[in-house]
């Protein structure tokens, strides 16, 4: 059974969130429309990324921990990751929006983003010949430069804090992922091509490359917010 552990880890990490998307004060399910169009938008970058990563040795699977069903040279469960985690993730965020609506770290999120920026400039300068760390840092400080000079986005400081809160089960999601839990990892990292720094048994670049993710899927989901409220507001 243990050829399963990826799509069994894949599956625990959906339940909750799904099975409350229905509860009566968030209600997630409105906001699925939102989820599914920035999943489908970062899935364009991501999935491509992923191909290529695998396919040039960043980074491979652990057949011993996959069901063996691949999909573009990818596990199945690997284009599960990709719905799974922005999914449980967007429902964190709502619902952190919902209990703390003032978003305490607003006040603090362009000199929050300006910092991100400048650790990850630093970082792909540093790194720039390990080619996941240059990668994910290089395209994470451009977004946030465009967050923050062009779209002057407004929701960031909802995401900082929902993204601190996230990194617990981050780290439980993506411990398991990487040997933190098993005898071998189910994702088996080049590391010649990353920091080389651990955070626990995960590569310090997987927290740049999870922001990266989920601030593209929040993006598109504070849009699709903000149109449905225009929408609303323009036929009232």
């Amino acid at each position: 059974m243990e050829r399963y552990y990826y799509l069994f880890l894949m599956l625990l990490s959906l339940s909750y969130p799904l099975a409350r998307s229905f509860e009566h004060r968030v209600r997630f399910v409105q906001y699925w429309l939102g989820v599914f169009l920035g999943i489908g938008v970062m899935a364009l970058v991501f999935i491509p990324w992923d191909v290529w990563f695998t396919s040039i040795g960043i980074w491979r699977f652990n057949e011993r921990f996959i069901s063996g069903i691949y999909l573009a040279n990818l596990p199945i469960e690997e284009w599960l990751f990709f719905v799974v985690v922005p999914y449980a993730c967007c429902f964190i965020y709502e619902v952190l929006n919902y209990f703390v609506p003032q978003a305490p770290l607003r006040k603090a999120q362009n000199r929050i983003t300006g910092i991100l920026i400048l650790i990850t400039f630093l970082l792909s300068v540093v790194f720039v010949n390990r080619l996941y760390t240059f990668t994910t840092c290089s395209l994470l400080c451009l977004f946030l430069i465009w967050h923050l000079l062009v779209n002057r986005s407004e929701f960031l400081g909802k995401f900082y804090l929902a993204f601190l809160i996230i990194q617990i089960p981050f780290l439980l999601v993506n411990g398991a992922l990487t040997g933190l839990f098993t005898d071998e990892p189910i994702v088996i990292y080049n590391n010649a091509e990353n920091m080389g720094l651990r955070l626990l048994s995960i590569p310090l670049d997987d927290v740049f490359y999870n922001m990266l993710m989920l601030l593209i899927v929040i993006t598109v989901l504070e849009n699709f917010k903000a149109r449905k409220l225009v929408g609303a507001l323009t036929v009232g």
